[in-house]
């Protein structure tokens, strides 16, 4: 019996995928797989608008309708034609404008394999300044689509990130959590392709988290020729290259010209490919808006080539046969750990500067993406089903994580109508709010006004510099209590702050920086920014504080924070060791009509000098007080700075101004803040975070897997830091962090630094397509940047709460930031109210709340915040045992034992509704995880599955012993768990409902839940 099982185990893994709408394979042969495609950039040189209609043709010729219709026409015409399409931004828009028989002959080519669904986001996301619930919401979004729309077997099995500048080890892990078996990308460092290129490295196992290990390896490929066809072979429209003339009566019959040309590409390209597939992109940007040119000529290629006497075949292919064609080949592959940042294109175009380039913008997507997690976790506490609002915030936030969004790289006029979706669809949504918000926390039906102050920003508020009684309701998204302060600017009156109780809760005046005073487009009668501590605000829940203008001289008085000017002649502010200044460099100029002349720009920072120029401290005031300290630096007249440290808060806060730049000299600038401790020495070695997440360890002047003359010293060194970027002495100094608001690039160019671009206003070009300097103007002057750096030193640390804790918890918080509602009036104020029975352990971020697509049924998706080994505490899994309605944490020391402290009931967890059911899927929530077959890989350095199959087979004779039910358990999970057994081909099956849940360190479990009303 023991035979027959190996022998079928071994059969199972020895065949092939069975792909039927892939052509059939000779591993004898090359195969040349054709992948027609194109790239659909959602907005970049022309609105979304603009790009799916064919507008603005003026400025390129580009309509995405027209691609999708002449597509599905040609497809129509040949069962052997393929296609593969990525944004789900765009064909959602299409299809809601086809007739039911168009749908119908679409939905036959999905179906059919000719029209494959690779990536199936809403866009395709950038990977350095998205922020990873962005990255996972937008995915949500297009996947969940294409399941809606097309039934669960379109699920797109490919990634496809084919125009990203660089690409991040937690993209990668998401992909694989999502299900995915493989992704490809075009752009990666020249030397680093060169070098790939070389060894046969282009294909590799991925493997990017040291905490998830195997969970998130991903098969992922760079593609050979960027993500264009090879020199000389694009039909499209807007190509010129020579068709294929194969009509020998006719003049230019080319045809035997034109198979030895291709013949050459596909031996040169074979050369640095590890099997007989390779892979060959036919598309580019906005390609086959007339597919017919693109089709009459790739099905002659195809037929001349394959009729001659040589070893190539030439196939119609998509990205998921390709993969399972690699598969099948058995062959071992190399693996990488690290990410492909920077990327670079030329020896002076290192794309860092995208990294910062447009901040407000930035600073508006992290700042809605918050907001829109506390919007989902509203709508679902408050009963109701999907709304039109919650789709519209998905969709804008979707669209605003495109590559040429998010990163700041698109023309003035698309940023533009990014700005203006964004802002609609959350001003809409904050209406819808409203109610929602007030009947949660308890607040009665105020017949005041109501506003989200939108202009905090500017330290400005229509309703609180007009009322004189006012409320403030503090919702906290986050499930555990946070001490947070609010400020909420006032004319210079006294106020009183009082609690649900009437107790009076201790409140400080502090007057708004000057610098923001004088800010041009500001119209504000607030003079002052009134600020108190919201304590112990309840998890998934919110305070309401009352706030009333008072009349006496003497509460004025006492409110009113103490000011003392310290003398100008320090460049720098120093507050617990650690000493901050602001610089800039001028940036490059040039006509980049050569590398050497290359422009600093929009993708590209090149400064014109290794030393940045140290901006002079003017003036300092210090403000003292019993809530918060301030001290107020003006470096000129256009850079400010206000360091702030709150009593009882371990994070010193540095809010920056800067802006408008000035240009007058004929300069750009790119200005930094640079952080450093005293003392410390970190030896060339720095972290950023990974979208959010994972840390990266960086060196100075080092890559992993090349070397190569450093010609740009300031650049080559900048990497993306989406949310932090930290030190670790190796003398005892404790070790340093830095928390953002918003993407940012940064670097540590000398022991015990870190510096981090905040701004930048360029005069050039970088000619890298966008075709405009990056010149931000608003209000007719330019662009005034305001935000947030948190920093926070190793000494803060406790017993109870470690270093990793720490800025763990800070960075869930500076991004989960409160909900601040205000209403005039004075109404009863209500009890502060928690819609969590019990708050979440301390490992776990609450990542997902939110209405699904059927009524009484949630969303929810649970996060382990921290890596492994990164805190002694807290690195250790997090066990939710809803069978035993239960949480509890697994503390490994010596034995593994229980801390009571940590028990939760789960089905009870939240106030308001009972879990009756628990369902999980992928990360993307788009396919049950009991369905999840990925395709596992041999790497080098691992036995092959056989070799471990021979050995069980060998101790189990040697031992003369039945086969025993461990044996069996463990091949069982060998061949199911990852992903040899045969691909489940149906519908997936709902599983019954597991109620044990354990989260490892970084990992993110993600469920649909039935949720009935708690009685």
């Amino acid at each position: 019996m023991f035979l027959e099982i190996l022998f079928l185990l071994l059969c199972s893994v020895s065949a092939t995928w069975g792909n039927p709408a892939c052509s059939p394979i000779n591993p004898d042969v090359i195969t040349v797989h054709l992948i027609c495609h194109t790239h659909d950039d959602v907005g970049w040189l022309k609105t979304v608008d603009q790009y799916f209609y064919g507008a603005k043709n003026s400025i390129q010729r580009a309509g995405v309708q027209y691609i999708i219709d002449s597509v599905v026409d040609e497809l129509n015409k040949d069962p052997s034609r393929k296609f593969s399409y990525v944004e789900m931004a765009f064909l959602y828009r299409w299809w809601m404008q086809q007739s039911e028989e168009v749908r119908q002959n679409v939905i036959s080519l999905v179906e059919s394999g000719q029209l494959e669904l690779v990536n199936g986001g809403w866009s395709m996301n950038d990977e350095a300044a998205a922020h990873y619930t962005a990255i996972v919401d937008q995915m949500t979004l297009g996947l969940v689509f294409i399941n809606q729309t097309f039934g669960t077997d379109a699920r797109p099995r490919i990634s496809w990130q084919i125009d990203p500048f660089g690409h991040s080890n937690e993209q990668a892990s998401l992909f694989a959590q999502m299900g995915f078996d493989g992704l490809f990308f075009a752009r990666l460092d020249y030397h680093d392709k060169n070098e790939r290129m070389r060894t046969k490295n282009m294909e590799m196992v991925w493997q990017p988290s040291n905490s998830l290990g195997e969970t998130a390896w991903l098969f992922t490929g760079a593609l050979p020729n960027h993500y264009s066809p090879p020199s000389g072979f694009c039909f499209d429209d807007l190509c010129s290259d020579p068709p294929i003339m194969d009509d020998p009566n006719l003049e230019d019959y080319n045809v035997d010209e034109r198979v030895t040309e291709f013949l050459e590409v596909v031996h040169n390209q074979a050369l640095s490919f590890r099997t007989n597939q390779l892979i060959m992109t036919m598309g580019n940007d906005f390609n086959y808006q007339n597919a017919v040119t693109w089709y009459k000529n790739l099905d002659k290629l195809i037929k001349y080539v394959n009729a001659g006497p040589n070893n190539v075949t030439v196939v119609y292919s998509t990205p998921s046969c390709y993969v399972d064609a690699l598969h099948a080949a058995e062959v071992t592959w190399g693996t990488k750990q690290d990410d492909f940042f920077p990327y670079a294109s030329d020896d002076h175009a290192y794309w860092t500067g995208y990294f910062t380039s447009r901040p407000t913008f930035k600073g508006l997507i992290r700042q809605a993406n918050g907001f829109h997690q506390a919007q989902k976790q509203i709508l679902a506490l408050s009963g109701s089903d999907r709304t039109p609002t919650q789709e519209s915030m998905a969709q804008a936030l979707g669209v605003t994580q495109h590559h040429d969004a998010v990163t700041g790289t698109a023309k003035q006029h698309v940023t533009d109508d990014y700005y203006k979706r964004l802002d609609e669809a959350q001003r809409s949504s904050e209406e819808a709010l409203v109610p929602l918000l007030r009947s949660l926390a308890g607040s009665p039906e105020a017949a005041g006004a109501v506003s989200f102050c939108p202009q905090r920003n500017i330290s400005s508020c229509e309703l609180t510099e007009e009322s004189t009684s006012f409320q403030v309701v503090v919702y906290n998204s986050i499930a555990r209590p946070i001490d947070t302060p609010v400020r909420i600017p006032v004319p210079n009156f006294p106020y009183q702050v009082t609690d649900y109780q009437g107790n009076s809760i201790t409140s400080q005046l502090v007057p708004i920086p000057d610098a923001i005073l004088a800010i041009p487009y500001r119209s504000s009668s607030a003079t002052q920014e009134l600020v108190f501590m919201a304590e112990a605000v309840p998890a998934v829940g919110s305070s309401t504080y009352q706030i009333t203008r008072a009349a006496a001289h003497a509460a004025h008085q006492a409110q009113r924070s103490l000011r003392k000017r310290i003398t100008p002649g320090t460049d720098a502010f120093v507050t617990k060791g650690i000493t901050g200044e602001k610089l800039f460099y001028y940036g490059m100029q040039g006509d980049n009509s050569q590398f050497s002349k290359r422009a600093s720009g929009a993708y590209i920072f090149r400064p014109n000098a290794t030393e940045a120029e140290l901006l002079e401290v003017t003036s300092t005031v210090q403000y003292d007080g019993e809530v918060v300290g301030e001290i107020h630096i003006e470096y000129g007249s256009w850079a400010s700075e206000v360091i702030r440290t709150y009593k009882g808060l371990v994070q010193v806060e540095s809010e920056w101004l800067v802006g408008p730049i000035p240009i007058e000299d004929g300069s750009g600038k790119e200005v930094i803040t640079r952080y450093a401790v005293e003392g410390m020495t970190t030896d060339d070695t720095f972290y950023t975070d990974a979208n959010g997440r994972e840390m990266q360890k960086r060196i100075k002047d080092h890559r992993d897997t090349w070397e190569q003359i450093i010609t740009e010293p300031v650049s080559w060194n900048y990497y993306p830091v989406t949310a932090r970027i930290l030190l670790e002495s190796s003398n005892d100094m404790g070790s340093f962090v830095v928390l953002n608001d918003r993407a940012q690039g940064g670097s540590s160019l000398s022991d015990g630094q870190v510096e981090l671009m905040v701004h930048r206003r360029l005069l050039d070009d970088d000619a890298f397509g966008v075709g405009e300097a990056l010149n931000e103007v608003a209000y007719g002057i330019g662009l005034i940047a305001r935000g947030t750096h948190w920093l926070l030193h190793s000494d803060a640390a406790t017993a109870d709460c470690d270093f990793a804790c720490l800025h763990r918890r800070l960075g869930e918080e500076l991004f989960m930031r409160p909900l601040l509602m205000f209403q005039d009036g004075s109404d009863s104020v209500p009890a502060p109210v928690s819609h969590l029975n019990s708050p979440l352990p301390e490992q776990v971020h609450l990542m997902t709340l939110e209405p699904w697509y059927s009524s009484g049924e949630f969303l929810l998706r649970l996060e382990h915040m921290f890596e492994v080994d990164e805190s002694a505490s807290f690195s250790v899994p997090v066990t939710v045992d809803l069978e035993d309605l239960s949480f509890f944490m697994m503390i490994y020391l010596f034995s593994v034992r229980r801390n009571s402290s940590c028990f939760e009931f789960l089905q009870n967890l939240f106030a308001d509704f009972t879990i009756t059911d628990a369902q999980e899927t992928v990360l993307s929530a788009n396919q049950w995880l009991a369905d999840s077959n990925r395709l596992q890989w041999l790497v080098e350095g691992q036995e092959s599955v056989h070799e471990q199959l021979q050995k069980v087979h060998e101790d189990t004779y040697e031992k003369s012993i039945f086969f025993p039910n461990k044996i069996m358990a463990d091949l069982y999970r060998n061949f199911y768990e990852r992903g040899f057994m045969y691909r489940n081909s149906g519908e997936p099956e709902q599983p019954r409902a597991d109620f044990s849940v354990t989260l490892d360190p970084m990992e993110i479990r993600t469920f649909v839940v039935k949720v009935k009303p708690s009685e």
